[in-house]
């Protein structure tokens, strides 16, 4: 399809027309936040621009019209790893920037489309969200989280690979891959998840695995994910597609994470996830953050790894990938990093863009929540990747890198969701609140509103401050209290900060400072 370029949009029937168009629209700085405050229906971006569904009357100058009935199309994003790969055999070729294009499938194309050197994503079209905050996860060394790495076994990893790997193969909509699906679901139920259902999304796919661990004190819809997708494909056909290092690897990142967690309460869930149709466009993942958005699921971050036991050198750097921005991810990149520096030997590299992701974790960035990528090399550099020869000893080469990527995982995981007993001494140590003084904390969870209420303080003469901290240990907000008083007034949070924007959903610290005490709470906000 010829691309049109609009100037001034006038004809009385272009006006009048119901369908959506899909644009391409130029961004400064790579930033969404200007078509966000247009209100407009940003779908993708692609680096310096944005896919955006409009109406005719909303397109302006400049604008690149990729598609007049955007509805009735089926769109991908391909990440070429061939420089010079030409699509044109199995659609139209809407966008070609470097190595991003986007095609308007025809029909039957994505057979031929999967069969080329190609990463992909499908559009789906509906509207990404805004998320122009996220919360900063801390890091403090726990001897906790050290025991539960320590559990960690290469043998237990190697062995899980080595059971997915004799499935054959795992393609998408076979039987094996359904069969792996209740594998999986049965080693969940194995370590003791309180939680394991298969999850279906499309239709003649195997389903995704859903795997729950309840938090001792926020045990339903607050939680931390660890995941990866136990589908595989190979461009030599898909009887016998045996994906060990992609992703057998990153699927059993998340079935160890189960096994060594298993005997530890955490103060939020955790959701070890093993998604299906991912070579398809990220079907599987897609589905599941639509529901958890759509449900109100406060996700506090999500770990995905998606190929992470080749090593084309020693010693092997594990990739950590994700968004600069909506939602900004450095934070909790930073946050992982510093995991794995502390309790594991892992050597990583932080990469961050505004391009899109091939992988399980875009599908969450879609729905704004933070998540990363753990990757070997990106681009992919496997020899064996989507070949036949993806097996232990050749594409997956190095199970002593796949254990300490697997260890920085769980490390990860479980310092974000807080081992329930440190959770209890967290922050650093308050001291002991004297006879008949209460600080009540209610509602918690909360979503607007949030009251703090000092009981019997009618001793205290001196200024009293309650101060609100995010995970990070950043100031957000003050309050000064009353010096004289019977019993103190209720003082209602409503989730801002100091300049009076709204804070995102997540974990916060409540500080209430007097005459001999230090008071320390812990709240969650929820979207």
């Amino acid at each position: 399809m010829k691309n049109i370029i609009i100037g001034i949009v006038c004809a009385a029937g272009v006006l009048a027309s119901a369908q959506s168009w899909l644009v391409r629209v130029p961004l400064t700085d790579q930033d969404l936040d200007p078509l966000f405050n247009q209100n407009l229906r940003i779908v993708a971006q692609i680096d310096n621009s944005a896919l955006v569904l409009a109406a005719p009357a909303e397109v302006r100058a400049g604008w690149d019209v990729l598609d007049t009935d955007a509805e009735r199309g089926t769109f991908y994003l391909a990440l070429l790893l061939e420089p010079d790969l030409d699509l044109s055999p199995h659609g139209d070729i809407l966008i070609r920037e470097g190595q991003n294009v986007l095609i308007r499938l025809r029909p039957g194309g994505l057979d031929g489309l999967m069969a080329e050197r190609v990463m992909l994503k499908k559009v789906f079209l509906r509207p990404i969200v805004r998320q122009s905050r996220a919360p900063a996860p801390a890091m403090r060394a726990d001897p906790v989280i050290q025991e539960i790495v320590n559990l960690v076994s290469a043998d237990s990893i190697l062995n899980a690979v080595r059971r997915l790997q004799n499935f054959q193969t795992r393609y998408s909509t076979y039987d094996s891959c359904r069969a792996a699906a209740n594998w999986i679901a049965s080693r969940f139920l194995a370590y003791g998840c309180d939680t394991v259902y298969l999850q279906t999304h499309t239709s003649g796919h195997a389903p995704n695995v859903v795997a729950v661990k309840r938090g001792a004190l926020y045990p339903d819809d607050i939680y931390g994910v660890i995941c990866g997708h136990f589908d595989s494909y190979s461009y030599s056909g898909q009887n016998f597609a045996p994906g060990a290092d992609d992703n057998a690897s990153g699927t059993v990142a998340a079935i160890e994470a189960a096994r060594v967690m298993k005997d530890y309460e955490f103060e939020f869930s955790c959701r070890y996830l093993a998604f299906s149709g991912e070579e398809f466009g990220l079907y599987g993942s897609e589905y599941y953050a639509g529901q958890a958005y759509g449900n109100g699921d406060s996700i506090l971050g999500v770990f995905n790894g998606d190929m992470i036991a080749y090593a084309d050198h020693w010693p092997e750097s594990l990739e950590v990938m994700t968004r600069v921005s909506n939602p900004p991810c450095e934070p909790l990149a930073d946050f992982f990093i510093a995991c794995a520096d502390t309790y594991t030997t892992l050597l990583t590299h932080k990469q961050l863009t505004s391009n899109w992701q091939p992988s399980d974790n875009q599908s969450f960035l879609d729905y704004g929540y933070p998540a990363l990528m753990h990757i070997e090399d990106f681009y992919p550099i496997n020899p064996y990747y989507h070949y036949p020869g993806d097996t232990i000893g050749a594409g997956y080469n190095n199970n002593a890198f796949c254990t300490e990527a697997t260890k920085a995982e769980i490390a990860a995981l479980a310092t974000l969701v807080r081992p329930y007993a440190a959770a209890a001494e967290e922050p650093a140590g308050p001291p002991a609140r004297p006879s008949g003084i209460q600080l009540e904390v209610t509602p918690n969870p909360f979503i607007t509103d949030i009251r703090f209420t000092i009981h019997d303080s009618r001793s205290m003469d001196k200024e009293l401050s309650l101060k609100i901290y995010d995970a990070s240990g950043r100031l957000i907000r003050s309050f000064v209290l009353p010096t004289t008083y019977s019993l103190l007034p209720t003082v209602v949070w409503s989730g801002t900060d100091q300049t009076g924007n709204a804070v995102p959903a997540g974990v916060y610290f409540i500080r209430f400072e007097a005459p001999g005490l230090t008071a320390v709470r812990t709240v969650v906000k929820t979207r």
